[in-house]
């Protein structure tokens, strides 16, 4: 792992460490909005005006990286954050993935063969223009010039997503839908360009299915993996239903009234072992599934009227007392032990 450094206000930074992603999760939204800020204000790449220096201080947003200082010119982010941040990347506008694709097209043989023949043709017609031309002008004469292929794609390309029945232009189509062809242009763009990728996505509950969040969290980590030139990060205000595993556990920012960083999950579960009011005797897995289902009420006062199972509100209980934060939890206790029972009835 390297120690990643951003800083969210003026000589504050939030200190992690990064493998390959990293889960924001919490009960405390406030610091996901300052994270997240700062991210997309430092991939501008532009100078701070007289307000933002007043947040971040007149050196810039400061990104840390191992040891090195990263530079908002020079680092390439991504943003997912609702139904457009994927449809975009998958119309043709410079600098977006489907542009860098297809803008590679004119390398290839097969491409350049092909705009040798439109640029003859191209003569030909010239010709034809400038005879009629000469009918009423010996002075006058037209020049077609010649045509590349990135002027094509500019002018004529129109992209569609086509099914059984329709044709739809991409902006109608939901982004669950285009997940694949995200994934397999970012995995091209990554293999292509051998440079850092930094994917930030932001609430995926609110644009994604559980099962294509499902996917595409799967496939980023298999990228990450393979190509060790993808970070990604997953911020969420909610739990996300999917199958977490124990190596998420040391991957997992809890964010409250500070934040911490959960350790590997061998030494997570001996920590809740030591402060459960009772033997636990669940599976790795059932202690994986439980703490990301209340994950996002970490630090958070939790109402009568909020569902969760009992066993879960001990969890959270044991997880504020670990953080030691102090919140209220009340709950309906039902088909607990009496030690369960007054754990969570006790205020102390």
């Amino acid at each position: 792992m390297t120690e990643l450094k951003i800083e969210y206000e003026s000589g504050k930074f939030i200190e992690v460490n990064l493998s390959d992603y990293l889960l924001f999760l919490g009960g405390q939204n406030k610091w996901k909005r300052k994270i997240v800020r700062s991210l997309k204000r430092f991939s501008i790449a532009k100078s701070l005006d007289q307000l933002e220096e007043e947040v971040y201080g007149e050196n810039g947003i400061e990104f840390y990286y191992g040891d090195k200082q990263l530079k908002g010119k020079d680092t390439n982010f991504m943003f997912l954050e609702d139904n457009m941040s994927i449809n975009n990347q998958l119309s043709f506008t410079k600098g977006n993935l489907m542009h860098q694709e297809l803008s590679e097209l004119q390398h290839g043989m097969d491409v350049t063969t092909q705009m040798e023949k439109i640029n003859n043709e191209l003569i030909n017609l010239e010709l034809i223009l400038n005879e009629h031309l000469s009918q009423f002008s010996d002075s006058i004469s037209g020049n077609l010039g010649s045509m590349l292929f990135t002027d094509i794609l500019k002018t004529n390309l129109n992209l569609t997503y086509f099914t059984e029945k329709h044709d739809y232009p991409l902006e109608m189509i939901n982004s669950s839908e285009l997940l694949d062809e995200y994934i397999k242009l970012l995995e091209v763009m990554i293999e292509r360009k051998e440079e850092m990728i930094w994917l930030v996505i932001i609430n995926p509950e609110s644009f994604l299915e559980t099962k294509d969040f499902q996917f595409l969290f799967e496939e980023l980590k298999r990228i990450s993996q393979e190509t060790n030139q993808l970070k990604f990060f997953v911020f969420s205000n909610r739990s996300l239903e999917i199958k977490y595993t124990a190596e998420d556990i040391g991957k997992t920012i809890l964010l409250y009234d500070y934040y911490e960083q959960l350790p590997e999950y061998e030494a997570f579960e001996q920590s809740i072992k030591r402060h459960y009011p009772d033997e636990l005797n669940i599976s790795s897995q059932e202690i994986v599934d439980s703490f990301y289902r209340i994950s996002h009420l970490v630090g958070k006062d939790v109402c009568e009227d909020c569902y969760l199972d009992a066993r879960d509100m001990v969890l959270l209980k044991v997880i504020n007392n670990m953080l030691q934060i102090t919140v209220d939890t009340e709950t309906s206790v039902k088909t607990l032990t009496q030690l369960e029972k007054a754990f969570l009835e006790d205020t102390h």
